[in-house]
């Protein structure tokens, strides 16, 4: 019956309009396009969930902060666990901001500092920028011209891998993973295939949006690499949706974080 009536309206030209936003709605109801601002996306709400599970592991924990930015994100993590032994590896690869990175976080111990990204294999590549300390950086020349924005300054910018950055450091466990790097985040996943593959990383958060169309990555990427070992969910404002089978409608293009959690932690 349902399917009736759907099929009375559906594909009306004068429809279009309505129907165009009743996707805009719907698509900004599953808090896509939300992404950007980790205090009002759901993020700290991810990160509590996170302290939750893993209250049963021994401490100290290990988190890493893969596109740390400016700090502000590590700082608030760094509250979260404030109660706990932990450290966080917070990489930021552009020096002018690596800077700013060190001094917002130079009274947190707990924090580490590193002046270099995360990828799939260690490089020097070019990082492009709206502007010389702008938070709108990419590996990837994004084509901005329908929001008359131009990634007109570059940066040279060393790369290395989570697996190789855990073999020099002599860290056999990462509790969390947290990525916002700009389209790159299927790359350094892959440069973490051997602590996946021995499943040594509990918790993993990567951004998805915009940035993926530059890099020619897609959602069905990131589920066939961790669908067996992970529980998948899409982070909404108050909680976690949990995503159990793909379908193409997860191709959403706009800000969005989701969480994945290993498997045997739950089952």
């Amino acid at each position: 019956m349902k399917r009736k009536l759907i099929n009375l309206i559906a594909g009306r030209k004068s429809l279009q309009k309505l129907f165009e936003l009743l996707y805009s709605a719907s698509v900004y109801g599953m808090n896509y396009g939300n992404g950007g601002n980790f205090r009002s996306s759901g993020e700290l709400f991810a990160a509590k969930y996170i302290k939750g599970k893993l209250n049963r592991l021994t401490e100290p924990y290990t988190f890493f902060d893969g596109g740390a930015n400016k700090g502000q994100y590590s700082m608030e993590l760094a509250h979260i666990f404030s109660d706990k032994a932990f450290s966080i590896h917070a990489f930021e690869p552009s020096r002018e901001t690596y800077e700013i990175l060190k001094a917002t976080t130079r009274e947190e111990n707990s924090i580490i500092p590193n002046n270099f990204g995360l990828g799939d294999k260690k490089e020097m590549l070019t990082l492009y920028k709206r502007g010389p300390l702008s938070g709108l950086s990419s590996l990837y020349k994004r084509q901005l011209d329908h929001f008359g924005i131009e990634m007109s300054f570059t940066e040279q910018i060393q790369l290395d891998t989570v697996d190789e950055y855990c073999n020099n450091h002599n860290i056999n466990r990462i509790n969390f993973l947290k990525l916002d790097i700009e389209g790159h985040e299927y790359k350094c996943l892959l440069g973490a295939a051997a602590m996946l593959k021995h499943k040594k990383i509990d918790f993993i958060q990567f951004e998805f949006g915009g940035c993926n169309i530059d890099s020619r990555t897609y959602f069905q990427d990131f589920w066939y690499l961790l669908k067996d070992d992970f529980h998948i969910y899409r982070i909404v404002r108050d909680g976690l949706a949990p995503i159990t089978k793909y379908n193409e409608r997860l191709e959403i293009f706009k800000n969005i974080n989701f969480l994945v959690e290993l498997k045997n932690l739950t089952d």
